[in-house]
């Protein structure tokens, strides 16, 4: 059994604050590095004894050194290096299956923690765990795992039937904070390593009973900005993109590899 695992950081155990955690130049930056590389090193275990014989990891958060230490990956992981932040890498249909660990909700949802990232397919809003399974998706692979904070399994489970979630911790508030500081309860980090690999065995052991999350053409995908000049980048590789609003630019495509994914 092959595996693509998805690692992010912004949903890791212990982590609450953007500036000093998740960024390069963050005071704790190193810390919160280890703690996400052990989550993944503990999904690796659950993997393991479900069955996986490879395991390969994509580093997605940020450019380099991005967010995994490779020093402390598990020895049976396949780390996917400097390959950006764009999009899962590697993935494609000879997986059995996709794993999302360290994930947080999509852009604009209450309650959530540290959330960024919106999109809109065919009209239906997605944040990264959303894309991240429609890439995985068109592969006919499927999504059979998300940890991160409770909005973000919520957003998965909304998403995907019968997916396993983990909750490594919730917000203290109910209304929309973005990657602001905010009251958190966290588990620690031992038990949500914890958790994380008696979900993934669990998860594994029900890869049947997930299908694909797959979007069908045509596709219309507006892309969401805070800040409008986010947005360059599309309008350079996308001339006919238009703006749909103040926030919102959108482009339409037979074919969903000729999107700004």
């Amino acid at each position: 059994m092959k595996i693509h695992v998805s690692c992010d950081m912004e949903g890791t155990a212990g982590v609450v604050n953007q500036e000093l955690q998740c960024l390069l130049k963050g005071e704790y930056y190193k810390q919160a590095r280890r703690l996400a590389t052990l989550e993944l090193n503990a999904l690796a275990e659950g993997a393991l004894e479900a069955g996986a014989t490879r395991i390969i990891a994509w580093n997605g958060h940020c450019e380099f050194p991005g967010g995994l230490d490779p020093e402390l990956i598990h020895t049976e992981v396949e780390l996917n290096m400097g390959s950006g932040e764009g999009g899962p890498v590697h993935l494609d249909g000879s997986y059995d299956a996709l794993l999302q660990v360290g994930l947080h909700a999509m852009d604009h949802t209450p309650g959530a923690i540290v959330a960024h990232g919106l999109w809109t397919l065919n009209g239906l809003r997605l944040g990264e765990i959303g894309m991240t399974s429609q890439i995985a998706g068109m592969h006919g692979v499927s999504c059979v795992f998300v940890s991160g904070d409770r909005a973000v399994a919520a957003e998965a489970e909304t998403l995907i039937p019968n997916i396993t979630t983990v909750a490594v911790k919730e917000a203290l508030f109910s209304d929309f904070r973005g990657k602001d500081e905010a009251p958190i309860l966290t588990v620690s980090p031992e038990r949500a390593r914890s958790l994380i690999k008696e979900k993934a065995i669990e998860a594994l052991s029900r890869i049947d009973e997930v299908r694909p999350f797959k979007i069908e053409p045509p596709y219309v995908l507006q892309c969401h900005f805070r800040d409008k000049s986010h947005g360059d980048w599309i309008l350079d590789s996308h001339p006919d993109a238009r703006w749909v609003d103040e926030t919102a630019l959108e482009v339409s495509r037979e074919d969903f590899w000729d999107l700004p994914i």
